[in-house]
């Protein structure tokens, strides 16, 4: 079973996620900083099906996008033609990412960040998007937090039951890693299709993926509770980083 290999063609049945909150969290942030976002560049890291990405270019920022999974990236590329955009998507790992060009803005929304499990791999990464950066950029991400995968999620089985699709989601927590097994029963006709996916993430503390930023090159690292401007808490479920590379 390798991650979001199949998942790609049902991701949007199943996630749950409040984009259009992102991307006015992103708005809002650039404009208390000056920065009007029309044509600037920006990299999207783990693009995936591209929810995200069709809403920032809508925004007018000029977007590279990238995801290891070609199946996602097929998905979003479709988006992308049905609302005639031009977006430039790209099979790379987020982990490993080589661009020949600098962007002002760089972002990764959706717990990217949680399926990086080395932290050598994690500190490339931060040093490749530190490197790709215009002076004055900006690096924008969220992780899910240790209090929500150790506490929220855990050592616990979450089922759905519609009619096109059910999923038997199974969790289990060791140390600092948890291991997701979902079985999902997709309806064809009569008839259902058994598929299954098994993902691995990293439970990082906020205070480590901080020391990572700067030790990457960022001076300036800002937290936030899931794309909103109030502080990180004790049951903060999704954490919002900004890291800036000075001017």
């Amino acid at each position: 079973m390798e991650q979001y290999t199949g998942l790609a063609e049902i991701y949007d049945m199943t996630i749950d996620a409040d984009y259009d909150k992102w991307m006015e969290f992103v708005k809002k942030y650039m404009e208390s900083r000056g920065i009007d976002i029309k044509g600037k560049r920006l990299l999207e890291l783990g693009c995936g099906t591209g929810n995200m990405t069709t809403r920032l270019r809508e925004a007018g920022l000029d977007v590279t996008a990238i995801d290891i999974s070609h199946e996602m990236l097929s998905v979003a590329e479709e988006k992308a033609r049905s609302k005639r955009m031009r977006i430039n998507f790209l099979n790379q790992d987020m982990a490993h990412f080589c661009l020949n060009r600098d962007f002002d803005i760089a972002a990764s929304f959706c717990d990217g960040y949680n399926y990086i499990i080395e932290e050598d791999e994690l500190l490339g990464s931060f040093k490749r998007v530190y490197d790709h950066l215009s002076r004055g950029g900006y690096f924008i991400f969220d992780i899910s937090t240790s209090y929500k995968l150790r506490n929220l999620i855990g050592n616990n089985t979450f089922t759905m039951n519609e009619e096109d699709l059910c999923y038997i989601w199974d969790n289990y927590v060791d140390d600092d890693i948890i291991e997701m097994y979902i079985t999902f029963f997709i309806k064809e006709g009569k008839l259902y299709r058994r598929m299954e996916e098994h993902h691995i993430q990293k439970i990082y503390e906020v205070e480590h993926i901080i020391g990572a930023l700067k030790a990457s090159g960022f001076k300036r690292v800002e937290v936030y509770d899931d794309y909103s401007f109030k502080p990180v808490y004790d049951k903060t479920a999704r954490a919002t980083f900004i890291a800036s590379k000075e001017d």
